[in-house]
């Protein structure tokens, strides 16, 4: 499949035609601030052939769910390489665009009535997914990159078929919006896993606040800090900048290329490895956790655990 295939979906109904124009819009706005305006780069990126087979064969079986969550006002498929490696080791993963609380207008202001349109649009979409019978409604995780990552707290709280989380340098670790993402947990779901994943680099990490993860001590809160990393390294774009051999990168400056790859290959490596722990292989939190933090130690990254009531 080729890359425009994520950007310009072909919905079955002509009624979503306008619609699917506007997201299309919106994408492509994205993917030109990656590729500074560069045509050149873009349409490469457009026709960059993926590991994803288009309208694939369903496997017989069932497999667990993980509901993906972008960055605020981001493309829709922003961490499509977490995906497709997820997809490829059997598991269904799906996200939605951001429509935001207006029809035709987009306003991503960040604030409790924009961001819990978006839990009950994804929630909507869980209801409509799971009657596909080939995915097995018991093993449903979600994982949210930057305010995605409230968006996927707050839909964990909402929808108990949500059995786990990963935020991915989640905005409810930031000070400018951890008091938002508190609003709506409210919920004390005992023993209810979440990995969290943040930022470390000396630029970035002067907002990074864990007091809100901390004091959900109803959760087994299992968390990774990433010395080096910059924000934008928990989403795809240093995967598709490295693929387009495009330089300099904008927004990943403060890093080389081989640091901000690696930052992103660990986080795929160890969200799998959670989400894996729980769905695959059944095991307990406190065995996970053993692994996640032998992994952490291995790639020189910081590792704290908070399990229920510690």
């Amino acid at each position: 499949m080729l890359f425009k295939n994520y950007v310009n979906p072909k919905a079955p109904d002509d009624y979503f035609a306008k619609l699917n124009e506007i997201m299309n819009t919106y994408d492509m706005w994205s993917y030109n601030g990656m590729f500074k305006k560069n045509k050149i780069a873009v349409d490469k990126l457009l026709n960059f052939e993926t590991q994803v087979h288009f309208d694939a064969t369903a496997k017989k079986g069932k497999f667990p769910l993980i509901l993906y969550c972008s960055g605020w006002f981001s493309r829709s498929p922003d961490n499509t390489l977490l995906a497709e490696f997820l997809a490829s080791h059997g598991y269904v993963v799906a996200t939605i665009p951001q429509l935001g609380t207006g029809s035709t207008i987009f306003d991503f202001k960040i604030n409790k009535e924009r961001v819990m349109t978006q839990v009950l649009d994804l929630q909507f979409a869980l209801e409509t997914i799971l009657r596909m019978k080939n995915l097995d409604s018991k093993r449903v995780g979600s994982m949210g990159f930057s305010v995605g990552g409230i968006v996927s707290l707050w839909l964990s709280q909402r929808d108990k078929r949500v059995k786990a989380i990963v935020g991915l340098d989640a905005s409810y670790i930031f000070d400018d919006s951890a008091q938002l993402a508190k609003e709506n947990v409210l919920v004390k779901r005992q023993g209810f896993p979440i990995l969290t994943f943040y930022r470390g680099h000396e630029k970035q990490r002067s907002n990074v606040n864990l007091n809100l993860i901390k004091s959900l001590n109803w959760a087994n809160r299992l968390v990774v800090g990433m010395p080096k990393a910059t924000h934008g390294e928990f989403s795809d774009e240093p995967y598709l900048l490295s693929q387009m051999n495009f330089e300099p990168w904008p927004r990943l400056e403060l890093n080389s290329h081989d640091e901000a790859l690696s930052s992103h290959y660990l986080t795929i490596k160890l969200a799998k490895l959670f989400f894996d722990g729980l769905f695959l292989n059944q095991m307990e939190l406190k065995e996970l956790g053993v692994k996640i933090a032998a992994e952490s130690q291995k790639e020189r990254l910081v590792y704290e655990q908070y399990l229920e009531m510690d």
